[in-house]
C-alpha cells in the first residue's frame, strides 16, 4: 500500500541522494568540459608567451656571444657588423637546408 512519503524515515536520505546524482550528472556534462577547455587555453597561452620570450632571449645571447668572440680579433664596431653577417648567413643556410629537405621526394627531383 502506498503510504505518505513524508512519514518514511528514509525519504530525506533518498531525496538528497537523488538531487546529488542529478546535480553531479549536470556538472559532469557542462562544467567539466568548460573547465578543461579553459585550462587548455590558459596553459597554452602561457606556454606560447614563455616560448616566445625564450626564443628572443636565446637569439640575443647568440648574437652577444658571437660579438664577444669576434671582439677578440676585431674592433668593437667591426665585430658587431661581422657578427650580424655571420649569424644572418647561418640562418640563411639553415633555412635553405630546411626548404630543400621539405621537398625530398625522389619522384619530384629531376
Amino acid at each position: 500500500m502506498v503510504g505518505n512519503p513524508l512519514r518514511d524515515p528514509e525519504f530525506p536520505r533518498k531525496t538528497v541522494d537523488f538531487i546529488d546524482r542529478i546535480v553531479g550528472a549536470v556538472r559532469d556534462r557542462t562544467t567539466r568540459p568548460i573547465v578543461a577547455v579553459t585550462r587548455g587555453v590558459v596553459f597554452g597561452s602561457l606556454i606560447a608567451v614563455v616560448s616566445i620570450a625564450l626564443v628572443a632571449l636565446s637569439l640575443i645571447a647568440v648574437m652577444r656571444g658571437v660579438q664577444e668572440l669576434f671582439e677578440v680579433v676585431l674592433s668593437e664596431r667591426r665585430a658587431v657588423w661581422v657578427s650580424y653577417f655571420v649569424v644572418g648567413a647561418a640562418f640563411i643556410l639553415v633555412g635553405s637546408f630546411l626548404l630543400r629537405a621539405r621537398h625530398s621526394d625522389e619522384k619530384e627531383q629531376p
